[in-house]
């Protein structure tokens, strides 16, 4: 009975660096502002930057619009190259002469033979 009392709290003990560990990257994936050079703050340093400085949360967000908007163009552009590359082939069939079709070949019935008799 003895060891088993003493056998319980080093158990618990020995889980508490695993759990520690566990909360500390749970703290440090909570990101409010994701500006070059604060990959190493904590989130709590993070808050007091952007509390004192709302400045750099202004120049963030003005740099997620600006990618926004290079996104943006981005993709009207290669939805404009698709639509003329898609024209360019209509303009191309349409040119083409058109080839006649082959005649179609003398289709054959097929016979199956099925087997009726009992054996």
């Amino acid at each position: 009975m003895r060891k088993l009392l003493v056998l319980l709290p080093a158990l618990l003990l020995a889980g508490a660096p695993a759990w520690a560990q566990d909360d500390a990257k749970a703290a440090a994936t909570i990101t409010p502002t994701s500006l070059p050079g604060e990959e190493d703050l904590s989130a709590q340093e993070r808050a007091e930057r952007d509390f004192l400085m709302p400045v750099r949360r202004k120049r963030a967000a003005a740099i997620e619009a600006v990618e926004e908007k290079a996104r943006a163009a981005e993709a009207a552009a290669e939805a404009a190259a698709k639509a003329a590359h898609l024209a360019a082939q209509v303009e191309a069939e349409k040119t083409t002469p058109a080839t006649p079709a082959p005649a179609p070949a003398e289709e054959r019935k097929t016979v199956i033979k099925r087997k009726t008799g009992r054996r």
